[in-house]
C-alpha cells in the first residue's frame, strides 16, 4: 500500500522503488505523464538527453495531464538517480535508479 503524501515514479516510491533497468549501448525513450496539480523539474544523472532539439539533464513536466517524452543513449555505466528536483517530493519518494544490468 502506498505511503499518504508519497511522490512516486509509476507507483513506485523511493528508496523502495524497484531499479530500472537498462542496457550499455541501449536507445532508452522516457515518457512522463504527470496527473499530479504540481510542475516536476525531472532531472536524471550521468546523462543528458533529447527533448525535442534540445539538450539537458532535467526537464519540466507540466502539470494536470502534461506529457514529456525524453530520449538517451545508455553510454555510462552505473546507476544512476533520476529523480524530481522539487526536494519535498524527492523527499517523499519521487525518485527511481536507472541501473545498467
Amino acid at each position: 500500500m502506498q505511503e499518504p503524501g508519497a511522490w512516486t515514479i509509476d507507483g513506485q516510491a523511493y528508496p523502495d522503488a524497484d531499479p530500472l533497468a537498462i542496457g550499455e549501448g541501449e536507445y532508452v525513450r522516457v515518457r512522463m505523464v504527470n496527473r499530479s496539480p504540481a510542475i516536476h523539474p525531472m532531472h536524471l544523472h550521468g546523462h543528458f538527453f533529447q527533448v525535442g532539439d534540445a539538450v539537458k539533464d532535467t526537464v519540466l513536466v507540466p502539470p494536470h495531464g502534461g506529457q514529456i517524452t525524453f530520449d538517451f543513449l545508455a553510454d555510462n555505466p552505473g546507476d544512476w538517480l533520476f529523480h524530481c528536483h522539487n526536494v519535498y517530493h524527492l523527499e517523499r519518494g519521487m525518485a527511481r535508479v536507472f541501473e545498467y544490468v
